[in-house]
C-alpha cells in the first residue's frame, strides 16, 4: 500500500480545528516587548490586561508578582509595582473611582483581591479571602460590585465556583458554589444580565443568566454554547459594546470571537503562531472608546513576552 498519512504545515504545532479554519481572521500587530528576564523562561507569563481612562494599559506577570504599565499614546513602559506577600496577580480591573483591583490566585494569605492605590501601587486593603479557592479573574457590574472566577478544582474534585462581591466590598455570595474545574475568564453582557465564563479544566464556554438579585442562576438562559479543542483550555475573556465575546486560546497563539448568541464569528491570530512562537495567549482587552483590542502572549521556551493589537468588531464595553 502506497498511501500514507503525512503532516500538513502546522500539524505538529497548534493547527486551527477544521470548524474554525474558515472564520474571518486578522493577524495582530506587535506593540511592545515586556522584559521579564531569562532566569526561568517558563515563568515569563503575562496576564490581566486592563486600561484606565488615561490610555494606561496595566499588565500582570503572575509568577514574578509584578504589574507593568504601558501608555499606548506616549509608548512609555514601566514596572508599576511589585506586590507584597508573594501575591501571584492573575487579573487587574480598574474601578470607576480609579482604584486598581487585582485578583491573586495565591499569596501568603491565600487567594484574595488586593485593592491598589492608582498613584503609588500601594496595597490599600485586601478582601474576599476565601480558603480553598483561587480567584483568577473578575468583572465589575453597573453598581460597583464584581464577579470572581475560581481556578480551583480537578477532575476528581470539581470544586471551583463563581462568586459575587457586593459594592460594600465586604459581602461575598456564591453564584455557582462548586462543580467547575478552573473557572477562568469572566465577563458581563452589556445589559449586566448574564455572565460569560470560560471553564479552563473542561474546555467550555458557559453562558449564565442572572436573576434580579444578581446571584441566582436562571436555568433557561444558562447554557454551554461552545466546547474548545486542545490540551490547554480557554483563558480570559472580554465583552465588547455589541455583546461579542473575545476568548483567549491559551497555548494556541490566537483569540476566538463569539457573537452574543454564542456562535463563533471571527478570530485574531498572533504572528509566528504557525511556527510555535508566542503561543501562551492568555488575555485580551479593548481600549476605552475605541475598537482597538490589546492582547498578551509569551514564548515559554525563549522567554519572550509581548503585547499585540488588532482592530475588532466594536468599541469597548463601559459598565
Amino acid at each position: 500500500m502506497d498511501n500514507e498519512l503525512t503532516y500538513r504545515p502546522g500539524d505538529r504545532q497548534v493547527p486551527i480545528p477544521p470548524s474554525e479554519q474558515n472564520l474571518p481572521s486578522v493577524v495582530a500587530e506587535h506593540v511592545v516587548d515586556i522584559n521579564l528576564g531569562q532566569d526561568n523562561p517558563s515563568f515569563n507569563i503575562l496576564e490581566g490586561l486592563n486600561f484606565d481612562q488615561n490610555d494606561n494599559l496595566y499588565i500582570c506577570s503572575p509568577p514574578h508578582g509584578d504589574i507593568f504599565r504601558y501608555n499606548v499614546v506616549s509608548h512609555e513602559l514601566m514596572k508599576f509595582t511589585h506586590l507584597p506577600l508573594h501575591m501571584l496577580p492573575s487579573a487587574l480591573k480598574v474601578h470607576r473611582d480609579g482604584r486598581l483591583f487585582v485578583t491573586a490566585v495565591s499569596s501568603d494569605k491565600g487567594c484574595l483581591v488586593a485593592v491598589l492605590d492608582p498613584g503609588t501601587g500601594e496595597v490599600l486593603k485586601t478582601l474576599a479571602n476565601l480558603e480553598g479557592h483561587m480567584f483568577d479573574d473578575m468583572t465589575f457590574d453597573h453598581d460597583g460590585g464584581f464577579y470572581l472566577s475560581d481556578l480551583a478544582g480537578t477532575l476528581a474534585n470539581p470544586s471551583a465556583g463563581i462568586f459575587y462581591v457586593e459594592p460594600d466590598e465586604k459581602t461575598v455570595h456564591s453564584v455557582v458554589p462548586t462543580g467547575l474545574i478552573g473557572s477562568n475568564g469572566i465577563g458581563l453582557d452589556p445589559q449586566g444580565k448574564s455572565l460569560w465564563v470560560t471553564e479552563f479544566g473542561r474546555g467550555r464556554l458557559l453562558h449564565l443568566g442572572l436573576g434580579a438579585d444578581k446571584i441566582s442562576i436562571q436555568i433557561p438562559e444558562s447554557t454551554i454554547p461552545y466546547y474548545f479543542t486542545g490540551i490547554e483550555g480557554p483563558d480570559s475573556l472580554c465583552v465588547d459594546s455589541d455583546g461579542n465575546v473575545y476568548v483567549s486560546m491559551c497555548g494556541q497563539g490566537r483569540f476566538l470571537v463569539f457573537n452574543p448568541r454564542g456562535f463563533p464569528i471571527g478570530q485574531i491570530l498572533l504572528p509566528g503562531r504557525d511556527k510555535g512562537d508566542m503561543l501562551k495567549s492568555t488575555h485580551i482587552t479593548i481600549r476605552p472608546r475605541t475598537n482597538e483590542a490589546y492582547m498578551c502572549s509569551s514564548n515559554l521556551t525563549t522567554g519572550k513576552a509581548a503585547i499585540f493589537t488588532a482592530k475588532v468588531y466594536a468599541n469597548a464595553l463601559q459598565l
